[in-house]
């Protein structure tokens, strides 16, 4: 298992890779976590880091945003980290 820390709206949010059979992350708000399967691929994970982050500023922001845009937002937005890294180096 691995453990990182983001700070997320404020909030110190655990993140953890782990097997996970049902699903490829999930986000607690209540605990403050995010758990991302560490069997899938690093591309996938990073990507659903990214999904769970919108998770988490959904309900901290209580935003009310559908799961149907949280994942539109996410794959935009991986989109534009992952095509323009220049941008972030």
């Amino acid at each position: 298992m691995i453990a990182d820390t983001y700070l997320i709206c404020g909030r110190t949010y655990a993140v953890t890779l782990q097997p996970m059979m049902e699903a490829c992350g999930a986000c607690c708000n209540e605990r403050q976590s995010i758990t991302i399967d560490s069997d899938s691929h690093p591309e996938t994970q990073a990507s659903v880091l990214v999904h769970e982050i919108f998770e988490a500023m959904n309900a901290s922001m209580n935003l009310d945003l559908p799961h149907t845009t949280i994942s539109a937002l996410e794959t935009a937005w991986y989109a534009v980290l992952t095509q323009n890294k220049e941008w972030w180096t």
